[in-house]
């Protein structure tokens, strides 16, 4: 299955894809568990979506959070972390890696709790697909457009109670679905960068 560009993909992507190639390395990146996500864009109806997941209940790290198909690197069995990306988003919502077109990668995020260095990968997928979300690690699968994500009234900065402190957390709120922690920032990450593309910086 193969995705075929129609104008509003076919003018904004090859710009996405130079900004992604151009972007400078990070200056620093704190140690952490590696591990590599897939950041799922696909255009609908002539607007792109980003794709979420939100995490099974059962999972040892983030339950019940929503998230980007990924995992940890597995060293043995794979060659690089976009082949980690890859590999657990065929196994956790049933994408085949053959059709994903991957645009390039977003700088990693740490994650502060449980030690995970994430390294970010954009990729387009088809639309319609046929998901098979895997129940043991993904309770539901959605998307938002790009353009309500960059609608002010979608972001919020709230306080929340955590371990007993209050501390300040970034979210996009989208219908039942709370984005938050390292999916935030990497969200952000990329309607940064898409921003700077359509304004032609």
């Amino acid at each position: 299955m193969s995705a075929t560009p129609t104008r509003v993909s076919a003018s904004i992507l090859p710009r996405l894809r130079a900004a992604l190639a151009a972007a400078p390395p990070p200056s620093e990146t704190p140690p952490g568990i590696a591990s590599a996500v897939l950041v799922p864009l696909f255009e609908r109806d002539g607007d792109l979506h980003l794709l979420f997941t939100k995490r099974s209940e059962s999972l040892p790290h983030h339950r019940g959070q929503v998230a980007f198909p990924g995992g940890r690197h597995v060293a043995d069995s794979d060659p690089s972390l976009l082949a980690t990306a890859l590999r657990e988003t065929e196994e956790e919502i049933g994408v085949a890696p053959s059709d994903v077109d991957v645009l390039g990668t977003l700088a990693p995020i740490h994650t502060f709790s449980s030690n995970f260095l994430i390294s970010p990968f954009v990729g387009m997928i088809p639309h319609p697909y046929d998901f098979r979300p895997n129940p043991r690690e993904v309770s539901a699968i959605f998307s938002v457009a790009l353009d309500v994500l960059l609608d002010p009234a979608t972001a919020a900065e709230e306080e929340w109670t955590i371990d007993g402190a209050t501390v300040p957390i970034s979210t996009y709120r989208h219908g039942e679905h709370v984005i938050w922690g390292a999916t935030h920032r990497i969200t952000s990450s990329l309607l940064d960068l898409l921003q700077a593309v359509r304004a032609g910086t």
